[in-house]
């Protein structure tokens, strides 16, 4: 008798687990997954994303969503999947009030046996009882550890919500909540179901929710910059390196891609590059190389202020630039690479366009145009596994950034056929396609000059 979908996955399921403990253990000489109840940093955590761990890691998260929605009844597994917001509100609720900090201010190690709940309360002027059932919403989660009756404790998935912690996301949490989920989200289906020129059908960044919302009267990236000293602006960079370190971070990410094609030699051009944390991983693939770094003045700025302060040797030069306008004299027929990294999924096609043609227009017959981003895969019905063939809930996170690219300015994560589609209108073709190492969805696109590409007026 032929195993049912459910055995299936419960198999894909043990395989999964052997290989991610396999390669823990190859990583870290005798290591195993560490107990999720230690108010720790997972040892594994800050491993290199492996091809073997990465694709362990993907199958679990498939299979274990898929064989939940296989065995849920179907009412029940839709309530479950709206009430996700109150997730949002329990870990707001808590990081408000510091909680985290303060378990580990009193109890670092768990060696007191917790912190009683009255305490906590009586230290955050907060209800016990409403407390409790914040942190126990939570503790079901494995967010935090009650460790017996009333007394609480870090544990593994409570640390980054620390404001001290090595991994902590708080940044990344604060964006999202203020700009992204809520009130901006709200905004999203009616948007999407307003008929009028400038709801459903309009591509337009200035008619997202997050216009709708906020109506700054500017884009969203001067809206950041425009808040009070700036502290958004600097709170989304903050938030950008926490994602990228959760997935992976450093020059292990690039090392898949054939650097050695790109010749011994050359300059490469950074687009929007920030304040150059792509360019200083990059540069150890391209040691014979120059990487200039343009930006907008104030991150250039901040660019070179922290080159100068780490006393880097990398061969890095800052510059403004932007990207909507021809790349500046000097550069014209100068650049061997361009690469862009995480640049075109903030903005809709005819603007990827005109970045990208703006690029050609400089380009030399021989540069090459490299593009970091997403590339999402839609998640068809697979014959030959009960996964669905991008993974399923694997790629959850690609397309959670889809959501918000066009909650924000009604951009997106892009398909490797729209990719070829962008390319294609402004001048360039598609070389090759480079899976990254990070556990996210991300890849390297290659293009290179189309000769027969006429710039329109």
């Amino acid at each position: 008798m032929p195993a049912s979908t459910a055995q299936q996955l419960v198999a894909l399921i043990g395989q999964a687990v052997q290989e991610i403990e396999a390669d823990i253990g190859t990583q870290i000489p005798g290591g195993t997954i560490s107990n999720i109840n230690l108010p720790i940093v997972a040892r594994e955590d800050g491993l290199e994303a492996s091809g073997r761990r990465r694709e362990g890691l993907k199958t679990l998260q498939a299979a274990t969503h898929q064989l939940l929605s296989t065995l849920m009844p179907s009412d029940l597994y839709i309530f479950d999947t709206y009430a996700c917001f109150f997730q949002k509100t329990a870990i707001d609720t808590v990081v408000g009030a510091g909680i985290p900090d303060l378990i580990h201010s009193l109890d670092p190690d768990s060696s007191r046996g917790g912190v009683h709940l009255h305490v906590l309360a009586q230290k955050t002027q907060m209800d016990s009882r409403k407390l409790s059932h914040i942190l126990r919403f939570l503790a079901l989660r494995n967010i935090f550890c009650e460790l017996t009756e009333h007394h609480w404790a870090n544990n593994r998935h409570s640390f980054p919500l620390r404001t001290d912690s090595s991994n902590s996301v708080l940044n990344a949490l604060g964006h999202m909540r203020e700009e992204i989920a809520l009130p901006a989200l709200v905004q999203l289906p009616q948007l999407l179901l307003d008929k009028q020129a400038d709801g459903a059908l309009s591509m337009d960044p200035q008619q997202s929710a997050f216009q709708k919302y906020y109506k700054p009267g500017c884009d969203f990236f001067e809206f950041l910059a425009k808040s009070d000293g700036g502290y958004r602006a600097e709170r989304f960079g903050k938030a950008m390196f926490e994602m990228t370190q959760a997935i992976g971070t450093g020059e292990a990410v690039y090392q898949a891609f054939d650097w050695q094609k790109l010749g011994p030699s050359g300059t490469l051009i950074d687009v929007g590059g920030g304040v150059g944390a792509a360019a200083y991983a990059l540069s150890t693939y391209l040691p014979g190389w120059k990487v200039v770094v343009q930006d907008r003045a104030e991150v250039v700025k901040d660019g070179q202020e922290n080159y100068q302060k780490i006393g880097s040797s990398t061969n890095l030069e800052f510059e403004e630039a932007d990207f909507f306008e021809d790349q500046p004299a000097r550069r014209c027929r100068g650049a061997d690479a361009y690469f862009l990294r995480h640049v075109l999924h903030d903005w809709p096609f005819t603007p990827c366009v005109q970045i990208l043609s703006r690029l050609r227009k400089a380009a030399k017959p021989t540069t090459s145009l490299l593009i970091c981003e997403t590339v999402l895969s839609p998640p068809l019905m697979d014959p030959n596994s009960p996964i669905l063939s991008n993974g399923g809930m694997a790629s959850v996170s690609s397309y959670t950034r889809n959501l918000s690219m066009m909650t924000l300015v009604n951009a997106e994560e892009r398909t490797q056929e729209e990719f070829v589609e962008i390319l294609n209108k402004s001048g360039w073709k598609l070389q090759s396609v480079t899976p990254l190492a990070t556990l996210a969805d991300y890849f390297m696109i290659e293009g290179i000059p189309d000769p027969s590409w006429k710039q329109e007026d």
